[in-house]
């Protein structure tokens, strides 16, 4: 009997399947890319669903196998209770696929028939994709492994999804006639992955549905953080992840209680998914009664509802939000300033807002609760942060395009006010546009690289350098005038290291932003200092703003602006500490001088 084979023969069949295992997953990759890139014929179809069909019996006989020779087939479970039910899955697509199709084909009246084959044929090769990704992320042991610090995983796994992204539109049925170079294919894919918005073609026209598709789920991957969305899996479906592990991802998450981690994760999918789905659903009753609605309104809502949440900036219109159908609607506007604000919030800062507001309804329900409920010094400082510049932002904007200047011409929804707000939220740094950015005043350009140098929260999906990094600069500022020995706020002293990183993190930052400037103004002498420093703090920042330059540069400053969105998205400070090894304390301390300042 087989579950009674010797050691050294089981470890050899274990080997054997493994290696089935991977066979699965590399020929499933090729499959799903086929059928995601090209369009297939009717014979070549009928012969990848063969193909599919063959995998995944290939797939189910080797978990089967792997369970009959295990000796402790309940401990084998818990820790491939994925994979077993994947296999399960399988086996269920296998015999009732035909069944499923022909349902789908019935349901789908308006979808060709080649249409729903296609989408099937893709969701099953998902689901030996998803088995394959979750072996990765659980033996991987070299993205894991001491050799590489979470900050280098983390730009690792931006780089990977970003040629991923090249390479997916760049295959036919991504784009139209027209086509896609590959600069502006991997200008694209960057932009979409650090959620910035900027894009060197009008991708309404450039990209199919399919190709727009793939734009989306590259946004949403990039808006979530790879390594966040590879630790969610890994911790909820891969038998969880290793102590090591978990202090990475702390690290990227800034908690401080390692227990939490698996918590923290779940909060972040569920926010996120909730929120965007709640997005799509009021973006859609927004415009669904409009004669001139957009096309395809349930994806054009889901795509705006994700884009914003995720502050990319990224739209299906040519003229972005500032097309007629939609730049009038004072509702769906809205809407999208609430999905930025929220996404720009930051995790951490969410959940204990819903922590406190749930623990102060129990007290005022006189139900036990463990703890008063309390707003952490972080909350409060990004809260009051985010409505100063908010609220702040939109009268220094008002004031700059509407009163100081004649802005009246370009106007959304009949309200300077509106328009004024919009700017604000936009560019804490989501990168939508209500009206042509090229049209606004200098004074309102001016302001609005203040705002996108600040972006928005830490552990959200803005960029910039934070809200509380200009908050604790501000503090520490307000500390040497009034002279005191301490950095101060809501009764709390924070370190004095808080402020050297904020420092360190404000000059690093506008050193970057300086190179960028100075190495496209030197790259394209035509353009004026003004709008050039314009698109760069734009890419920094990863808002996704322009004054139109971005469509007109040519291959080596479109480079510069790869680098640059790469760079802001992981952190200007983060990605230079990432190739910079840390030195070990030598105990020793200098004699101490004064300069003269």
């Amino acid at each position: 009997m087989l579950p009674y084979l010797p050691q050294p023969t089981r470890s050899r069949v274990i080997r054997l399947l493994d290696f089935a295992l991977l066979l699965c997953g590399l020929l499933t990759v090729g499959l799903f890319a086929l059928v995601l890139g090209w369009p297939l014929p009717d014979v070549l179809r009928e012969e990848v669903a063969r193909c599919t069909r063959l995998i995944m019996a290939l797939f189910v006989l080797q978990e089967a196998v792997r369970f009959t020779v295990s000796p402790r087939r309940l401990e084998l479970f818990r820790s491939r209770r994925l994979e077993a039910l994947l296999a399960l899955a399988s086996g269920l697509e296998l015999a009732l696929g035909h069944f499923l199709l022909a349902w789908f084909q019935r349901l789908g009246t308006d979808l060709a028939p080649t249409t729903v084959a296609l989408f099937y044929l893709a969701g099953t090769q998902l689901t030996l994709l998803a088995a394959l990704g979750v072996r990765t992320i659980r033996d991987n042991r070299w993205l894991t492994g001491r050799r590489l610090s979470p900050s280098m995983v983390f730009i690792l796994s931006f780089a990977g999804l970003i040629a991923l992204g090249t390479l997916l539109l760049k295959t036919p049925h991504a784009t139209n006639e027209v086509g896609l170079s590959w600069i502006d294919a991997l200008f694209l894919a960057t932009s979409a992955v650090c959620v910035t918005g900027l894009s060197p073609v009008d991708i309404s026209y450039v990209l199919t549905p399919h190709g727009q598709g793939v734009l989306l789920g590259l946004i949403q991957i990039g808006g979530l953080g790879v390594m966040t969305l590879t630790y969610f899996f890994a911790h909820f479906v891969a038998g969880g992840v290793s102590l090591r592990n978990r202090i990475g991802l702390q690290d990227l998450l800034s908690e401080e209680n390692i227990g939490h981690i698996g918590s923290i994760l779940g909060v972040i999918i569920a926010f996120t998914v909730g929120f965007e789905l709640l997005g799509a659903t009021l973006i859609y009753h927004s415009l669904a009664g409009l004669p001139d609605a957009p096309p395809n309104l349930p994806f054009f809502a889901l795509f705006h509802s994700i884009s914003a949440f995720c502050n990319a900036g990224f739209s299906t219109l040519s003229a972005n939000l500032a097309d007629p159908r939609v730049s009038n609607q004072a509702g769906f506007l809205g809407v999208i300033m609430g999905l930025i604000v929220l996404g720009g919030l930051g995790f951490p800062v969410v959940r204990n807002i819903w922590q406190f507001l749930v623990a102060l309804l129990r007290r005022r329900l006189g139900l036990r609760v463990a703890a008063p409920p309390r707003l952490t010094a972080n909350s409060r400082l990004v809260v009051t942060t985010t409505a100063i510049l908010l609220f702040g932002g939109t009268v220094v904007l008002w004031l700059t395009e509407f009163i100081a200047g004649d802005g009246y011409g370009v106007i959304a929804a009949d309200s300077p006010w509106l328009t004024a707000l919009f700017y604000s939220v936009t560019a804490r740094t989501a990168g939508f546009n209500v009206t042509p950015v090229e049209a606004l005043l200098p004074a309102s350009a001016a302001f609005l690289m203040f705002l996108m140098f600040v972006g928005g929260s830490p552990g959200s999906t803005a960029g910039g350098i934070k809200t509380s990094t200009l908050a604790v600069a501000a503090l520490s500022l307000r500390r040497v005038v009034l002279g005191r020995s301490d950095i101060e706020a809501y009764g709390r002293r924070f370190p004095d290291d808080l402020a050297n990183r904020a420092l360190s993190v404000l000059i690093v930052a506008v050193a970057f932003i300086t190179i960028v400037s100075v190495t496209l103004c030197a790259l394209h002498p035509e353009f004026t200092p003004s709008a050039v420093v314009f698109e760069a703090v734009s890419a920094v920042g990863t808002v996704g703003l322009s004054r139109g330059l971005t469509s007109q540069f040519e291959a080596p400053a479109k480079l510069v602006l790869i680098v640059a969105m790469l760079v802001g998205r992981v952190g200007v400070l983060t990605f230079i500490m990432a190739f910079i090894a840390k030195r070990e304390p030598t105990g020793l301390r200098l004699p101490e001088t004064t300069v003269t300042l």
